[in-house]
C-alpha cells in the first residue's frame, strides 16, 4: 500500500514539473490526484482517463 501510495505522490510531482517547465503556474497540489494549474493545461496532457492523460474534474477562474 506504502509502495503504491508513494508511486501516486512521485506521480503527481512529475506532472507538476511538466507544468511547470511548459511555463503554466501550479497553483496548488492536493492528496495523490489534484493538480490545480493556471493556464493551458491540454497543451502539456491530453485530456483523458489514461495514466499518461489528465482528467478535469472541476474548472474555474482565479482572480484577477
Amino acid at each position: 500500500m506504502h509502495i503504491i501510495r508513494s508511486q501516486a505522490f512521485a506521480n503527481l510531482w512529475l506532472k507538476a514539473h511538466k507544468e511547470h517547465t511548459a511555463g503554466l503556474t501550479v497553483v496548488e497540489m492536493s492528496g495523490t490526484d489534484e493538480l490545480h494549474v493556471a493556464g493551458d493545461w491540454q497543451q502539456v496532457f491530453p485530456e483523458g482517463r489514461d495514466l499518461t492523460q489528465v482528467k478535469a474534474k472541476s474548472c474555474y477562474t482565479l482572480g484577477e
